[in-house]
């Protein structure tokens, strides 16, 4: 297979979108050659089959421009590729889709997230199959959905609880108002006072930016300036972040977060309010509250994190995840 792989970065060392650099090797194993266009790109090194082109946002090409840029490219190489791959951007199925349907390349997209939009509809009308990492990554139903798993390398997020740090909570991802660090904060003041928070997360766009100034302010009305810090963390110390925390805190809504699985290939407890992450937890451990779990004795702590761990290695390892979705394509 010659596949074409359209996603927002290539940057092994972007906080949010590094991860997808590790699924890019993936595929290299289980294709015969491989093109990426990404919107821009970074740092990165990748197996010989594979071939990185930028649509240069990170030369401050503007949308239009990148459009433009886009359509040339996937016109100049179109031998290069039989098949089409779309990570989490429906819009560029949309902006795809005349010149693929008319080379008759198979268009395929993986989207893990419950809110819809016009783009994802349009490009559910296209695609010949759309990979989600579980039932709850699509807003509605579609016969076109494949679950896959959600591809977490076992192999970085392993458990370590040596390092372990007692009352260190982890929360982790971009700011935005979906990711509710309010209610985690308001969560933070009622435990003790030697409790304290990691948000590893940064904003992007200006109203991420308000949505931070807002959770700082209630930092300070609450008093937990001293018990909490904010800050991105770079994609190469995420296992040693979620390898000290305690436990992993998740407010967040819609599809399964990554980083809850993450956590728990880490062998760290997870309290999540999301109904696809809770759905993810042994039956027996869908915590109500992270004080329940603090409570935890030492040896029922260690069988949970044993039971976490298998079931990110039966269920979401990164090569059966990429294997899966391989295989989704050649049906």
């Amino acid at each position: 297979m010659k596949l074409l792989i359209v996603t927002q970065t290539v940057d092994r060392r972007d906080p949010i979108l590094g991860f997808f650099h590790g699924w890019i090797e993936e595929f290299a194993k289980l294709c015969d050659s491989i093109l990426v266009i990404g919107q821009s790109t970074g740092s990165y090194d990748l197996p010989s089959n594979v071939k990185v082109i930028s649509l240069e946002k990170e030369k401050g090409r503007g949308k239009i421009a990148q459009i433009v840029r886009f359509w040339k490219l996937i016109w100049r190489h179109r031998k290069s590729y039989d098949s089409v791959f779309v990570h989490m951007t429906p819009i560029w199925i949309v902006l795809g889709a005349c010149t693929w349907k008319f080379l008759s390349k198979p268009m395929y997209l993986w989207y893990e997230i419950k809110r819809g939009s016009w783009k994802l509809t349009t490009a559910l009308l296209v695609v010949r199959n759309v990979f989600a990492a579980s039932e709850h990554g699509l807003p509605s139903i579609s016969k076109k959905q494949l679950i896959t798993g959600h591809g977490i390398d076992t192999k970085k997020f392993v458990p370590d609880a040596s390092k372990r740090e007692a009352g260190h909570l982890v929360s982790v991802g971009r700011i935005t108002s979906v990711k509710q660090y309010d209610r985690i904060l308001k969560i933070l003041a009622d435990l003790p006072e030697e409790t304290r928070l990691t948000i590893a997360g940064g904003t992007i766009t200006d109203r991420d930016k308000e949505t931070e100034k807002n959770l700082r302010e209630q930092i300070h009305r609450l008093n937990l300036a001293d018990r909490t810090e904010i800050g991105w963390v770079a994609p190469e110390d995420m296992p040693s972040l979620l390898q000290r925390a305690d436990v992993f805190v998740h407010a967040a809504q819609g599809g399964l977060d990554k980083v809850a699985l993450q956590a728990m290939a880490c062998g760290v407890p997870v309290v999540t309010s999301s109904e696809a992450a809770r759905d993810a937890l042994p039956s027996k451990y869908r915590f109500g509250s992270v004080s329940e779990v603090m409570r935890l004795p030492a040896d029922e702590r260690e069988v949970l994190g044993t039971e976490l761990r298998s079931i990110i290695e039966t269920e979401h390892e990164l090569g059966q995840c990429i294997a899966n979705i391989v295989s989704g394509m050649q049906k």
